[in-house]
């Protein structure tokens, strides 16, 4: 609990007694006895959606970034440098860091299966941990809580560390550029951490390759005194690219030997090596041979059979994944043709929609164009600009993804492999503000139930 004699000095502030139990940065999750902190954007006018949300929310004080026509008597006006530093004293009084070691990946591709795998191996070496990412506050093989980011916000996750940290050993989190340059790991220090990949995406958001370089370099400046960031040897010129600017980088050491078909594909070779070097290095342990127990992470190269052929559902978005993803399925399986459904996300970088059909045009015999999230957008018009970037005619077109998923597995046949991308996990598609049920996933499965496999 809080008071006015706590809060008073640390917002700087004289203020009326009361008692806060809680911080929140969101309006419905707040109550009665909850400090608010709320943004208002600089285009906010006096009829806004600050107005209506402020007048349905509770908190017994609220927190802004700047003035406004509407707000109430009980909030305060804090600069934006004070933002992070305030919430940071807040926390550590209501929340305060557990005991645990920290780890962190970041990287284009490959955060949220590495993380997995730290998860793991972690296990295996007799080490209890909880992923912080894409597929949720996890324990190994375990989801304990949905937020639906690739990294929550600094106020949720100084909770999830709190709520979740009894009985475990270390926590491994994704650390998105969004993440980095907007200070949500504010106040984090790192024991070992990864960088997995760099190429195009977040333009939308970063504007130019290089601010989404230096965004990722953020991550630096998290690490503790003696902690080193590690990349797979087979990105050298990434790991050249940062060594300019850093020394406190290594190349993981490669893993060789038997391994599960998962890891047939190279990149899902790197994200071990460097999931391996960061568990030895964070516990100073030697990893026995436990590598034939570790199994995929949810929709990452998730395959199954099917007659001869293979279906693989896999999560790849973007340029550099989708390229990763196809040439990982002809080494796995250099005796089959393959074939690609995918489509792409609306309100985001619309300059990978070609790069993306070129690639696919470049390793695929057939491919399905068809949605993924449209988000906003008009689904048809996505799928516009991907077929800009394929010469070749006799696409396969069908805005209905689940009808789309239909035929491709339907037309299924000799040693052949279909690759489902862009959804892995996801079990929603999102459009018009409304998440639709729908899984890549249920729909391998069902057609494989119906046809007796």
């Amino acid at each position: 609990m809080l008071n006015e004699k706590t809060l008073g000095p640390l917002l700087n502030l004289q203020l009326p007694p009361l008692t806060v139990s809680d911080v929140h940065w969101k309006t419905q999750d707040s109550d009665k006895d909850s400090l608010l902190f709320y943004r208002i954007p600089p285009e906010d006018g006096a009829e806004s959606l600050f107005r209506e949300r402020i007048l349905s929310a509770r908190f017994a004080w609220l927190i802004l970034n700047q003035d406004h026509p509407a707000r109430p008597s009980n909030s305060s006006i804090i600069s934006e440098k004070d933002w992070p530093r305030i919430q940071e004293a807040l926390l550590d009084l209501l929340y305060p860091l557990p005991p645990l070691k920290l780890l962190a990946v970041t990287g284009t591709n490959g955060k949220t299966t590495t993380a997995d795998l730290v998860l793991q191996l972690g296990e295996l070496c007799g080490k209890k941990g909880i992923s912080i990412g894409t597929l949720g506050v996890r324990e190994n093989h375990h989801t304990l809580l949905n937020f639906g980011l690739t990294s929550p916000s600094f106020i949720d996750l100084r909770k999830f560390l709190h709520r979740f940290e009894a009985g475990k050993d270390f926590c491994i989190l994704e650390a998105s550029s969004h993440a980095l340059i907007q200070g949500r790991l504010q106040g984090l220090k790192f024991d070992a951490a990864g960088w997995l990949s760099f190429s195009q995406d977040h333009l939308d958001y970063h504007k130019t390759m290089e601010e989404y370089f230096s965004a990722k370099m953020i991550l630096f400046d998290y690490l503790s005194d003696a902690a080193q960031l590690f990349v797979p040897t087979q990105q050298r010129e990434l790991f050249d690219r940062i060594r300019q600017r850093t020394q406190r980088v290594t190349l993981a050491p490669e893993i060789i030997g038997p391994l599960p078909l998962f890891f047939s594909a190279r990149f899902n070779r790197n994200n071990l090596e460097v999931a391996a070097a960061i568990v030895e290095t964070a516990f100073d342990l030697s990893i026995p041979a436990v590598y034939d127990r570790l199994v995929a992470p949810d929709g990452r190269f998730f395959v199954r059979a099917y007659g001869e052929s293979y279906i693989v559902v896999d999560f790849a978005h973007s340029p550099d994944a989708l390229e990763n993803i196809c040439r990982g399925i002809r080494e796995a399986f250099p005796d089959h043709e393959l074939k690609v459904l995918f489509g792409c996300g609306g309100d985001r970088d619309r300059s990978k929609r070609g790069q993306m059909g070129q690639i696919a045009e470049s390793y695929a015999a057939e491919i399905y164009v068809t949605s993924d999230n449209p988000r906003s957008e008009d689904p048809e018009k996505i799928m516009d600009d991907i077929l800009s970037g394929i010469k070749r005619s006799g696409i396969r077109r069908n805005v209905d993804r689940r009808a789309c998923v239909q035929q491709a597995l339907e037309e299924l046949q000799g040693k052949e492999v279909l690759l489902l991308a862009g959804k892995g996990h996801e079990d929603y598609i999102l459009s018009k503000g409304v998440k639709q049920p729908y899984s890549d996933i249920v729909e391998v499965e069902s057609f494989l139930a119906r046809n007796g496999t």
